[in-house]
């Protein structure tokens, strides 16, 4: 997943700093579950629309408190795929409150 918190104080990457030390600083990209998605699929192996919709399902239930509902008829691979976007938002989710500092369940 693509790391937003930090904020570059001159051209060396080596000057990093965190962005919630810094008063004032906004964050460089929103998260949203579209953005936390889109980052997490942005690079491995090109994912089918309907495994993207189960992920970020998950990101909508955990952040928003969306019901997850799966529109996709038992036995499908359309309903595996989904399922399978299902189990890796969960990872994001988890993997995207650490990178917060916050905690997990």
């Amino acid at each position: 997943m693509v790391d937003t918190r930090f904020a570059q104080s001159g051209s060396s990457a080596g000057n990093l700093r965190p962005l919630h030390h810094v008063p004032g600083m906004l964050y460089r990209a929103a998260y949203t579950p579209e953005t936390i998605t889109a980052a997490a699929l942005a690079s491995g192996t090109p994912r089918s629309a309907e495994y993207r919709a189960g992920l970020l399902a998950v990101l909508k239930f955990k952040m928003h408190g969306e019901r997850i509902h799966c529109p996709y008829q038992a036995g499908t691979a359309s309903f595996d795929a989904y399922f399978s976007g299902n189990r890796h938002g969960f990872d994001v989710y988890r993997a995207h409150l650490e990178q917060q500092g916050g905690r997990h369940e």
